[in-house]
């Protein structure tokens, strides 16, 4: 049950981060479209510092399972979410470095990204129950 119950947190995290992936996309196609080049890089930078400290705790959060193993699981998810945390923040300030950037398209990029995570689950979890 453990071992299952670790491997529907892991399918859900990587159909999660997978739907965010398409977001992010999608928002560096249309800021490009619409507003150029450096737009649309701002944009795709601010998808990548959602997604990949998203990776890191998903990889990290979901490595233990069972009830033998209930303090290496907390452990995994605290040091999943302090890692995630400190992971944005050094995205952040390197792609501030960029002498191109285009701070309206990183920010909005980034935040539709993340905040997609919650309507996502409610749909996967709906889609799953049929």
């Amino acid at each position: 049950m453990a071992t299952s119950l670790t491997q529907e947190g892991r399918q859900l995290a990587t159909k999660v981060l997978f739907y965010q992936s398409i977001i992010a996309i999608l928002l560096t196609f249309i800021f490009t479209l619409f507003s150029g080049k450096n737009s649309g890089i701002s944009a795709l930078y601010g998808g990548l510092i959602c997604l990949l400290p998203g990776m890191v705790f998903a990889l990290l959060a979901f490595r233990y399972a069972g009830a033998s193993q209930n303090k290496l699981v907390v452990r995994s998810f605290n040091k999943g979410s302090k890692l995630k945390f400190i992971f944005t923040i050094v995205l952040f300030v390197v792609v501030y470095k960029w002498p191109n950037l285009q701070p309206i398209p990183l920010i909005v990029s980034y935040v539709v990204t993340l905040m997609a995570q919650w309507p996502i689950i409610i749909f996967i979890s709906r889609v799953d129950r049929r």
